[in-house]
């Protein structure tokens, strides 16, 4: 009853003069939490946050709390504001959780619209000597691991600076391997490191950087994954490697999708799917062995295809950057891994990081840019962040936390600014 009647007042509540509605029963002199009409609260919830409403406003009574919980409220809310471009895949409207994408896009759209007064940027330039390949934020966004061409991999503690100090302490651990640090894929604690010496190493951060174990590969590592047991190494020799941490140190599958080097890797499910220099991106089906699906990237119809140089995966969607600046949206709902749009996002160069949410698509650039675009169909610019490290190798972003890493030695911390 209460969703009937929640969704005949959200239809029409454009309609709905709030200065013009009178109280038609004399005997009730003013409204009260009971009886004030739900067009006219909907009306108020339309002036305040998501993130305000639901962790406040719905705990108020338990009128409010039965009114909010519909998921009709939301996805009105959500379509208001975006039409029909949120979510950029169909879902199911039933199972779909829409109160808390209305919480993240609001979120993310209001934090990064005003970063210049929510984040403060912190420029570390005098720690690295070389480029830094990798960066990767754990335990909530309060830790950090850069790890460079200069071989070494430095542990960031950014607790104290979210708490207004100036200061980043930094431990460093030198030549951890005999080549260029690459990437870096975490799962709880533990840390792994990829990189040229043709090793993927473990790490735990109990406190400080402890080495745990080293998984030997063929060739140069250029591309790394994780899940809770098992690691995935994208090699230069074309290869993706498959190591399983129960069982030991050695290869429990290896496979070869593509004619050369494998430059970025996801894995979830039963699937890895990875990105080469080959210009393909191919779905790997673990319990089948076998090459699932293969798909070139054409940002413009008729031309060559693109490299396909970094991917995200989560909330059921593949984003990949390519050579060209371009970002493309992959649904690999049931299996079937279509190519769903092609879009450009702003870069005017190629694409070396992509991350996203419900709230947001992050993308960063060798033109020394960190785009903020919204999660729709076709995505909105937020932001631009102008970083100082160089052309951006890679960032990481967790918690409204942001590291960014680059050409010239050097990282950036974005952090919120204390209220």
């Amino acid at each position: 009853m209460a969703r009937t009647y929640c969704t005949l007042c959200i239809s029409n509540i454009e309609m709905c003069d709030v200065s013009a509605v009178e109280c038609s029963d004399t005997s009730v002199k003013q409204w009260s939490l009971e009886n004030i009409p739900v067009e006219i609260f909907l009306h108020i919830c339309s002036y305040l946050d998501a993130r305000f409403i639901t962790r406040s406003l719905s705990l108020v009574c338990k009128r409010f709390h039965e009114i909010l919980s519909d998921i009709t409220v939301w996805r009105s809310r959500i379509t208001k504001r975006w039409g029909n471009e949120y979510p950029p895949v169909p879902v199911d409207t039933d199972a779909f959780d829409w109160r808390l994408a209305c919480v993240c896009i609001e979120d993310q759209y209001e934090f990064w619209n005003k970063k210049d007064v929510q984040m403060k940027p912190i420029l570390k330039s005098d720690i690295h000597y070389a480029a830094v390949n990798a960066v990767h934020l754990m335990n909530s966004g309060l830790l950090c691991v850069s790890g460079s061409r200069d071989r070494s991999i430095v542990l960031w503690d950014l607790s104290n600076v979210v708490n207004d100090d100036t200061e980043v302490p930094y431990q460093i651990s030198s030549d951890v391997h005999t080549g260029w640090v690459w990437k870096f894929a975490s799962c709880g604690e533990t840390v792994y490191s990829c990189s040229w010496d043709t090793t993927v190493r473990s790490w735990q951060l109990t406190p400080s950087l402890q080495p745990v174990s080293v998984f030997q590969c063929r060739t140069a590592v250029l591309s790394l994954d994780c899940t809770a047991n098992l690691v995935a190494a994208g090699t230069w020799t074309r290869d993706v490697m498959l190591f399983d941490t129960r069982v030991g140190q050695s290869e429990v599958s290896l496979y070869r999708a593509h004619r050369s080097a494998v430059l970025a890797l996801s894995m979830f499910g039963n699937f890895i799917v990875s990105a080469s220099e080959d210009h393909t991106l191919a779905v790997w089906d673990r319990r089948a062995e076998k090459v699932l699906k293969q798909l070139n990237l054409y940002a413009d119809k008729g031309k060559v295809n693109d490299v396909p140089m970094c991917m995200s995966f989560s909330n059921n969607l593949i984003y990949v950057g390519d050579s060209k600046g371009n970002l493309h949206l992959i649904n690999p709902a049931q299996g079937q891994f279509n190519i769903v749009d092609s879009y450009k996002v702003g870069h005017s160069a190629q694409l070396t990081c992509v991350q996203h949410g419900m709230g947001s698509i992050l993308t960063s650039s060798t033109d020394g840019t960190v785009r903020i675009s919204t999660p729709t169909q076709r995505p909105e610019t937020i932001a631009v962040i102008s970083s100082q490290v160089g052309e951006v190798t890679g960032f990481d972003y967790k918690n409204d936390i942001l590291v960014v890493g680059g050409t010239h030695s050097a990282l950036e911390f974005w952090l919120p600014c204390s209220s």
